[in-house]
């Protein structure tokens, strides 16, 4: 289920490249598969993901989370999991 989308992204300086059908950085569930946080697709695929996994239905959460891994998000931040764990931490409500 969609839950948040390219639509719904607060910012818009993000790169769009073309991902292949089932390629991690777009797909499956948060692993240790390298993230872009200037990639959109991956930005929006994580926070879908995340959502779901959370059980988070309305799409300000979406953008509540965004904001953290474009803005506060630490370099050090490499991966899906790492982002998972870091937003977990993070959002605050």
């Amino acid at each position: 289920m969609i839950l948040f989308s390219r639509r719904n992204l607060f910012y818009s300086d993000y790169k769009w490249s073309t991902y292949v059908p089932n390629d991690p950085r777009t797909n499956g569930k948060p692993d240790e598969t390298p993230f872009s946080k200037e990639e959109g697709n991956e930005v929006v695929y994580l926070i879908n993901r995340l959502m779901a996994l959370w059980d988070y239905r309305f799409a300000n959460t979406g953008n509540k989370m965004e904001k953290l891994i474009h803005d506060k998000m630490p370099v050090e931040i490499a991966t899906q999991e790492d982002v998972q764990q870091w937003l977990k931490a993070n959002l605050k409500f």
